[in-house]
């Protein structure tokens, strides 16, 4: 018996196997690409929700001043009213002198005169009220209302007005717990 020789050719099966490897390779390659940007939209997801809460948190902190803040000033507020409503609070009365543009300014406080601002003496009506104010031992953190008095009918009344209308809008900015009203009489 003769014994055969049988050459079994493998190349055609090799390269069925390497195009198999070939394409479990490539697509293990572009599920693991696509699970790492799953991964970093997750991530990028998550941070941008911390940086919410952050500011969500921090947007609550600073409404909680506020009504700590208010609940204080609430208090504030009701001493001033009541000091109003017993005559403790600031009177500055316009009075302009007839048929000319000068003007005197009169500050009290209940019934005690603080002082006077003259136009002819003064240009600078915002310090003259400060002067008077720190003079009588008022501080920026004292809270009053004030009544800013004067006659519309009387000549000249209208640019002494804006004057110290304007100088109280300054003081307002140093004193911020001065409330003023206007009365017309």
């Amino acid at each position: 018996m003769k014994l055969r020789e049988i050459i079994l050719d493998f190349t055609s099966l090799l390269d069925v196997i390497m195009i198999i490897l070939f394409f479990f390779v490539l697509y293990s390659t572009m599920d693991t690409e696509k699970a790492a940007n799953k991964a970093k939209e997750a991530e990028q997801t998550y941070n941008h929700l911390i940086v919410e809460q952050k500011e969500i948190n921090e947007e609550a902190q600073k409404d909680l001043e506020r009504i700590k803040v208010a609940d204080e000033n609430a208090a504030v507020n009701q001493q001033a009213l009541n000091a109003f409503d017993k005559g403790d609070f600031f009177t500055f009365r316009l009075d302009v002198t007839e048929q000319s543009d000068n003007w005197t300014l009169s500050i009290s406080f209940g019934r005690k005169r603080l002082g006077s601002i003259l136009s002819q003496e003064t240009d600078d009506i915002k310090g003259s009220i400060r002067d008077i104010l720190e003079r009588s031992g008022f501080t920026t953190e004292d809270t009053y209302l004030c009544i800013l008095s004067y006659d519309g009918q009387q000549y000249g009344t209208a640019l002494a007005f804006r004057e110290i209308d304007e100088a109280i809008d300054d003081i307002q900015r140093e004193y911020p717990n001065l409330y003023f009203s206007n009365l017309n009489k």
